[in-house]
């Protein structure tokens, strides 16, 4: 919960998004989620008995649409985001309705810099027909490559493989790839570190994988030339089983942008500056979550 909060916070856009549009969800009885969070912000420096209380408050508000949340034991930090963005983005429409009656706007924070479509393009490998559809994501989740970077990840979900499927033309097997429909200001990358065998069960794997600092993608409709995302926070998880251990955060430095590669690192209340060239080096078999920033033309 701590390394998965640390996160949104330091999405400087994002965080205004939902400051920005205060009038529109503080009009909402069930808005509690929003509150809770902006609370957060504004105690998010500081150490006092209101923090435990907001915090404490915030899980409960969590785990009332989703019970797994209601204990205290061990919980994956990926399901947790998620779980947060899909709660603040399944009120959109009654905070948009809302707004509309009071001659006001409302864009959904999460929809705006999160939330991206996938294109996935199925191939028949007899008669060539294509099959096309579309999904909604708020984070990729990518296998990871033995000895690679982060964009070989991306590049291997991106060309898929080859599947039995039946077509009409008689043919059993078909091609599967996937392409960017739109693009997100935040991509948020989840690293498959869980691998599971009959003999073994469950297992997380600690196969080191080079963090790429830089990624460019191509988007179908939102762009029409490479967007070029930064790293800009790491989750890591340190267990020995993808069912225990402890996770933190590390993310740039926002208040010292002026200064190079300033990263802080998130323990739980233990924060300390760092380095993103460091985070790099050391979270090579650790790193959970990537999260990339869209970089603004000025840096292009």
């Amino acid at each position: 919960m701590n390394s998965s909060l640390q996160v949104l916070m330091n999405l400087f856009d994002f965080v205004q998004d939902v400051h920005n549009q205060e009038k529109v969800w503080t009009s909402y009885p069930y808005s509690k989620l929003m509150r809770q969070f902006m609370e957060l912000k504004l105690c998010h420096r500081n150490k006092n008995a209101k923090k435990r209380r907001v915090l404490a408050s915030f899980k409960d508000t969590v785990a009332e649409e989703y019970s797994e949340f209601k204990d205290n034991y061990q919980k994956d930090a990926s399901e947790f985001l998620s779980c947060v963005l899909n709660m603040m983005r399944s009120q959109s429409i009654d905070l948009q309705a809302i707004a509309d009656s009071k001659g006001m706007s409302y864009t959904c924070p999460v929809d705006a810099h999160v939330a991206f479509e996938m294109l996935s393009t199925r191939t028949c490998t007899k008669c060539h027909i294509q099959c096309m559809t579309s999904s909604d994501h708020l984070q990729l989740s990518l296998n990871l490559v033995p000895g690679g970077t982060v964009s070989d990840c991306l590049q291997q979900y991106l060309k898929g493989g080859q599947f039995e499927c039946s077509c009409d033309c008689g043919g059993t097997e078909s091609t599967e790839c996937s392409s960017f429909l739109t693009l997100p200001n935040v991509l948020i990358i989840h690293l498959m570190r869980a691998t599971f065998t009959r003999e073994l069960g469950e297992n997380r794997l600690e196969r080191p994988l080079v963090l790429s600092r830089e990624l460019e993608l191509d988007g179908q409709s939102s762009c029409t030339k490479q967007t070029r995302y930064s790293l800009v926070s790491i989750i890591s998880h340190f267990g020995s089983t993808v069912n225990d251990g402890h996770y933190i955060c590390e993310s740039t430095h926002r208040d010292l942008c002026d200064v190079t590669d300033c990263w802080l690192t998130y323990n739980d209340q233990n924060v300390t500056k760092t380095t993103g060239t460091s985070v790099c080096e050391m979270r090579q078999e650790d790193a959970y979550m990537l999260f990339y920033e869209k970089k603004s033309e000025k840096w292009s």
